[in-house]
């Protein structure tokens, strides 16, 4: 194996050989090591192991700048970033300030060895976005990486992420049949497609780039280590250095999503869509619904229905098909992404109207927890110091009972809390 840093033999390089020829060949006889300065952008898509790679990334920063490589920024991915560039933020937040992308730009372009950027929001890149991207961090160095993933594996958890992320209200089913329909008109299906179609995201960027610097990685369902390896292949990096970093994305019971589904829709039937006084607070809940102790009756998210398979069938094989044809470079078997139906249920069924009592609890205490967070950080911001200005400081303003903070029980300072953001919720809801 080549040390750190250093290229590996010219034989190394990526296998252009028709798809027959090159099935059962692992990642590490097809992955060539970028050029010195190369700035590798790893899009995603969503839900395709980004958040373990970007965690494992993040996790071993010494290690990348030990072997010359840069990993921008300091935290687990570059989202401010990309956000800064496309225009977004989180739902009911001003978007990211532009300054954020070339802060991001600028420490890319200093650096003297090879770059790694990663955001799956770099996915959903309109073409003027995708040729910015290239001309900011340098049209002879960019290297984008796209991963494929099976889509019977690919939507359960896509809707979930929506449900969690982005306030979707649509049941599984729902969702599934908007976004499978054959004339894809509705939002979902176009937001889906957008970032998952494989002929269109390849398409997209290989308008701006050469086929030499446009990698798609096929997943190994049954191979967990092939993405790290792959990363590891391109950068030049001993093999099994980038082990899993302490971020994780996890999936939700279908009980627990079906709770954050419900909360959707309430806020939806408020009118709070977009209040982003809400955001601490549901981003508080998801991390108690993550923590709290998985019950024995709770269910995973259901396997696709019966009705899918048809279509998932045609669907998968043009997938396929569409990477093996790609003008682009391949590392993986394009048939893993074909699929033949099995593990297929019968129906979806009637949403989950329970839920185990201790996740509900945490999720509310961790809601509250994360109101009261942004309460204390919203009057520190308001006063340059809360020392001199007793009233606006949290450790000593009164409670409701005359006592002051410090002497209140948790669970009465969280009735508190709940009491005054309802207030609140009540109050904008006029």
């Amino acid at each position: 194996m080549a040390g750190v840093g250093e290229h590996r033999p010219e034989e190394a390089w990526l296998d252009f050989r028709p798809v027959e020829a090159r099935k059962g060949v692992g990642v590490s006889a097809v992955a060539h090591v970028l050029p010195e300065r190369a700035v590798l952008v790893h899009i995603g898509p969503y839900k395709t192991g980004t958040t373990a790679i970007q965690s494992s990334l993040h996790e071993h920063r010494a290690e990348l700048a030990a072997a010359g490589i840069t990993y921008p920024g300091s935290y687990h991915r570059q989202m401010r970033p990309s956000w800064a560039l496309l225009g977004r933020s989180r739902v009911g937040e001003d978007d990211v300030p532009g300054a954020e992308w070339d802060e991001m730009v600028a420490e890319v372009r200093r650096a003297t060895g090879r770059v790694v950027v990663s955001s799956e929001d770099f996915s959903s890149a309109r073409p003027d976005h995708i040729r910015r991207l290239v001309d900011d961090l340098g049209p002879d160095l960019v290297h984008v990486l796209i991963v494929a993933r099976r889509l019977d594996k690919l939507l359960p958890s896509a809707w979930q992420e929506r449900v969690k992320s982005v306030n979707e209200t649509r049941t599984y089913d729902a969702w599934l049949r908007e976004v499978l329909s054959e004339a894809r008109d509705g939002r979902a299906a176009k937001v889906f497609w957008h970032n998952h179609g494989l002929d269109g995201l390849i398409g997209r960027w290989r308008a701006v780039l050469p086929a030499e610097r446009v990698i798609v990685l096929v997943t190994d369902e049954a191979d967990r280590g092939l993405q790290p390896r792959a990363f590891e292949g391109l950068l030049g990096l001993d093999e099994g250095l980038l082990t899993p970093g302490p971020h994780a994305n996890t999936s939700l019971s279908m009980e627990r999503i079906e709770f954050c589904r419900q909360v959707n829709l309430a806020v939806e039937t408020r009118g709070w869509a977009g209040n982003k006084r809400l955001n601490p607070a549901r981003r508080a809940l998801l991390a108690g619904l993550r923590s709290a102790p998985l019950a024995e009756w709770e269910t995973l998210i259901p396997p696709l229905p019966a009705w899918t398979v048809e279509r998932l069938v045609r669907l998968s094989d043009e997938r396929a098909a569409a990477v093996a044809r790609a003008d682009a470079t391949v590392i993986g078997d394009p048939d893993l992404l074909r699929w033949d139906g099995e593990g297929a249920g019968d129906d979806v069924g009637v949403p989950p109207s329970t839920m185990p009592t201790a996740a509900a609890a945490g999720a509310m205490e961790e809601a509250l927890a994360g109101s009261l967070r942004a309460i204390r950080k919203q009057r520190a911001n308001a006063s340059p110091n809360p020392a001199q200005n007793p009233a606006q400081n949290p450790a000593q303003k009164p409670a409701p009972d005359g006592e002051p903070l410090s002497r209140v029980s948790s669970r009465a300072l969280l009735r508190e809390v709940a009491r005054r953001q309802l207030g609140r919720f009540r109050r904008s809801d006029r």
